[in-house]
């Protein structure tokens, strides 16, 4: 009896959340992927799936496409829309609110100095001297998939992360991750940190001996194609673009001579070859590690920085960017063939997304008349001091203007007995009036007040940590940003830097694609169903729907 009621429950619910698409069999219940890969590209829109699909081979973008899950309308629902954030979003399933990790660096209110989202001074690098790279997921206050996926199976699944960024391995990787590697930039070697291991793996010593990047810059960069089919992008001459290297010009061909010649290993990560690397090191880590070898699964996190630091200097509309992603596609491929090898077509799953997208260049905006622009970062907290200083008699009392977000010494402003309430208000009022600047709000406002849908409010409150997060906090007017004349940046709510591609692929999903609006958060409540873990312990959102497990 209580067995048919049990039965009859879980019936009714499948109909009601649209999960019994079709009847499971028991080994499809019973079965879990060998290995899932994740798969995260820094700064890609989700209109490159259509701007260069007639131009993707079969195995790339185009295999998940067809042959996996495709949610269209998929966003993140917090602000800032930066790399950090967005890793550790993508395997919490939380916001910043809730996981801490509120910018790729912030201040820090004890230290008084920006500190990295990834930083941690106690612990030492792994595989270099440089101290630049004693880093961990110390800052990260919510568990991962990967830490989920480590204590379920009792340490025995393997889960590691890779990236040429520090923060976009470490994340994905979590706490309990056997390993995250990232490129040092001074050796060329990927390295760790002693928060994962004593020393490097010996596969990952004979990766980083083959020296791949020195052989990948000598051929310099050209179009993969004649430059004149680059008809999805502007003019390859143009005043919207920098290059990498100050007195060169952003055009086709770039050679590399004198960063050869000087081991300046960092310029790989500005060069598609950056992509290269790194699924050279996901294969090495796939066959090093036996991962998906055995009956435990495992979790291989893999980011590909090279499309941010492309985008940056380049922007969404050039020709850099479109062969960026034409090289891209074709490293898909190869990845997805090194997996179909090793671990068999159909005992994997993956999934790609991104952890932010990108907005139009101001001034190309400007030139076709869209209302746009940009603020110069040192004049707004110039301005900003300016004003502290007129309206109070002290500039001091503004310690820190970073991520659209100013932070108060309130100590400071306790003393002289003035108001931080009327302070903040102040500020705000004065920001208001700022050319650019679209609203400002005092911190109290996300502290106590309670915002639900996809307004600026709610996203602003999501990404506010109150240990972490400024006193006063303001946002742009749309295509305007902080950053410079030329190249893009991201980190708004509005659609170009929230919406992101989502495609699940194979062992466990069906074939098909939804317009549903969904958001990034989801994506770890959905594989740990998937995977029958728990969800990880900060997530805050529903599994994705409809239902697409087969």
């Amino acid at each position: 009896m209580l067995q048919r009621y049990f039965l009859g429950l879980v019936a009714v619910i499948q109909v009601v959340f649209g999960w019994a698409q079709k009847p499971a069999t028991a080994k499809e219940t019973g079965d879990k992927p060998k290995l899932v890969v994740g798969i995260i590209i820094d700064q890609m829109r989700d209109d490159y799936i259509y701007r260069f699909w007639n131009r993707y081979g079969q195995g790339g973008f185009k295999r998940l496409v067809n042959n996996g899950y495709y949610f269209k309308n998929a966003h993140y629902n917090y602000v800032p829309t930066y790399t950090g954030p967005g890793h550790a979003c993508v395997y919490t399933g939380s916001t910043p609110s809730r996981n801490g990790i509120i910018a790729n660096e912030w201040y820090n209110r004890s230290s008084g100095k920006m500190m990295n989202c990834v930083e941690d001074k106690a612990v030492t690098p792994v595989g270099t001297d440089n101290e630049r790279h004693r880093r961990s997921p110390a800052n990260l206050l919510a568990t991962t998939i990967g830490d989920e996926l480590k204590i379920s199976s009792n340490n025995r699944a393997k889960v590691f992360g890779v990236a040429l960024k520090d923060r976009s391995a470490i994340f994905p990787a979590g706490h309990a991750a056997n390993g995250a590697f990232w490129l040092d930039d001074k050796t060329g070697n990927f390295v760790s940190s002693s928060w994962y291991m004593k020393a490097l793996p010996q596969w990952l010593k004979a990766f980083n001996e083959r020296n791949l990047i020195l052989s990948y810059l000598s051929g310099g960069w050209n179009t993969l194609y004649p430059l004149v089919t680059y008809t999805s992008s502007i003019n390859d001459t143009n005043r919207y673009e920098r290059a990498h290297v100050k007195k060169d010009l952003p055009v086709f061909p770039y050679t590399y001579e004198t960063q050869i010649k000087n081991k300046n290993y960092g310029t790989v990560a500005i060069t598609p070859y950056g992509n290269t690397l790194t699924r050279e090191l996901a294969v090495a880590c796939l066959k090093g590690e036996q991962m998906g070898k055995d009956d435990e699964c495992d979790l291989l996190a893999v980011s590909f920085s090279s499309p941010d630091i492309i985008g940056h200097s380049y922007g969404p509309r050039s020709v850099e960017i479109e062969d960026t992603y034409l090289r891209l596609d074709k490293e898909l491929e190869l990845l997805f063939n090194e997996l179909d090898k090793e671990v068999g077509n159909g005992n994997y799953m993956a999934f790609l997304t991104a952890d932010h997208g990108g907005a139009d260049v101001p001034n190309h905006l400007l030139d076709n008349k869209i209302p746009a622009g940009v603020i110069n970062e040192d004049s707004i907290t110039k301005a900003i001091k300016q004003f502290a200083f007129n309206q109070f008699g002290d500039s001091a009392l503004v310690v820190n203007v970073s991520n659209s977000q100013v932070f108060l010494d309130r100590g400071k402003i306790q003393r002289q007995k003035l108001s931080v309430d009327n302070i903040k208000q102040d500020l705000c009022n004065f920001l208001l009036n700022y050319k650019g600047v679209a609203e400002a709000y005092p911190s109290e406002v996300f502290k106590t007040s309670s915002f639900g849908g996809r307004d600026d409010k709610a996203l602003l409150q999501r990404g506010f940590n109150h240990l972490r997060s400024g006193d006063v906090l303001y946002v742009l007017q749309p295509a305007w940003m902080e950053y410079v004349e030329t190249g893009t940046t991201h980190g708004s709510s509005y659609l170009y830097d929230t919406h992101v591609p989502l495609l699940f692929f194979g062992k466990g999903i069906s074939k098909g694609n939804s317009f549903e609006y969904v958001t990034i958060t989801q994506i770890a409540p959905t594989l740990s169903a998937l995977l029958k873990l728990n969800y990880p312990n900060a997530c805050i959102a529903e599994l994705l729907q409809p239902y697409f497990q087969k």
